[in-house]
């Protein structure tokens, strides 16, 4: 049966004082009115996972879309020769199991807590149901799907049409951090993920790394926290 998601029944909940982030700080609700973000705040379950749990894994059912609030998870597949290849780490405010949203089926990859994790999920079914009814909503997801396919393809490029340090360098340029002065850029993983991510070792990472720093054309100022001296 239909599920009837008239307004009139959510009147006492407010986004805003309730402190619920799983709604608050996510971009994909912000377009909806109080009211509405009620509607979602009345279908989501709460659940929590510890640092290395896996939160699901390819074959499985995938049933729900996941909105993390708090805590780290990366997104992974492994190789025919059990080489892991990361895809992404998702961070809080974003979502994962959202492919699936749209074919029913099975999950394709690995989901893993790099930390401790609260997540808000909502049933596909639920959340169809709220798409068809709030458009501004499924062009935000579409949007943030069609950005994902465009890092994924990037990421392929890197991987099949330049070096380990070419890689690392367009990645450290892509991802400078425009709210600081200078071209900042902070890591949001370890680096054996983002050696994962740009297809090599932990080793060569470092080796490439280090001779960037020798090149002068970066600095490493924290641990995980690198200046550009020459990105043109």
């Amino acid at each position: 049966m239909k599920k009837n998601y008239s307004a009139s029944h959510y009147h006492t909940y407010n986004c805003e004082q309730s402190g619920d982030q799983c709604i608050c700080a996510v971009p994909l609700f912000q377009s909806l009115t109080i009211e509405q973000k009620n509607q979602i705040h009345s279908l989501i379950h709460h659940k929590h996972y510890s640092r290395g749990e896996t939160i699901y894994r390819p074959g499985e059912t995938a049933d729900s879309l996941y909105v993390l609030r708090s805590g780290k998870i990366r997104i992974y597949r492994l190789s025919e020769s059990g080489k892991e290849q990361l895809i992404r780490i998702v961070t809080p405010g974003e979502f994962t199991g959202e492919l699936a949203l749209f074919r029913k089926g099975l999950y394709e990859a690995f989901a893993e807590a790099l930390t401790d994790c609260t997540i808000c999920a909502i049933k596909h079914s639920d959340f169809r149901e709220l798409l068809m009814q709030y458009p501004a909503t499924a062009i935000e997801m579409l949007a943030t799907i069609a950005n994902r396919l465009g890092t994924s393809e990037q990421q392929t490029a890197w991987a099949t049409t330049e070096t380990v340090k070419e890689r690392l360098w367009h990645f450290l340029v892509s991802s400078i951090d425009s709210n600081e002065r200078e071209p900042i850029v902070e890591l949001k993983m370890a680096k054996k993920d983002l050696a994962s991510y740009l297809g090599t070792t932990s080793e060569s990472l470092s080796r490439e790394l280090a001779h960037l720093e020798k090149e002068q054309r970066m600095e490493e100022i924290a641990y995980g926290k690198f200046k550009l001296l020459d990105f043109t």
